[in-house]
């Protein structure tokens, strides 16, 4: 053995569509944005909805099961599933996505993971 190891390049530039991500998830109750050595990450609390996986290159949401197979069905060029453990999350390609799409999965993915009080703390449309 060498005792090399392989690292992984990380992008100097930004995840596409941050801006808009951001602006959404920080104006939902309890998010926090959260920037360590993997990226972006958006938390209610210790729990994960959206995070930008810097290896994949695409932004990656915490939605239902059931949701996730529908989305990757009907639109497998925006979406793909990915198992982390036991949990089940989707990889979505924001580039391919109008920002009202965008702003309605952020929001789906939030809601998925917000408590009744938090949702209940979500200012009408």
């Amino acid at each position: 053995m060498s005792g090399k190891t392989k690292k992984t390049q990380i992008s100097p530039e930004p995840p596409p569509r941050l801006a808009l991500i951001r602006r959404v998830a920080l104006s939902l109750p309890g998010t926090r944005e959260i920037q360590d050595r993997h990226g972006t990450w958006f938390n209610i609390g210790t729990k994960t909805f959206a995070l930008y996986g810097q290896t994949s290159g695409k932004w990656i949401l915490r939605l239902p099961h059931d949701r996730i197979a529908l989305l990757v069905e009907a639109a497998p060029d925006i979406f793909a599933p990915m198992r982390s453990g036991s949990l089940l999350w989707l990889y979505v390609d924001v580039t391919k996505l109008k920002p009202r799409e965008l702003r309605a999965y952020v929001l789906a993915a939030w809601r998925h993971l917000a408590t009744k009080k938090l949702q209940a703390q979500l200012p009408a449309e």
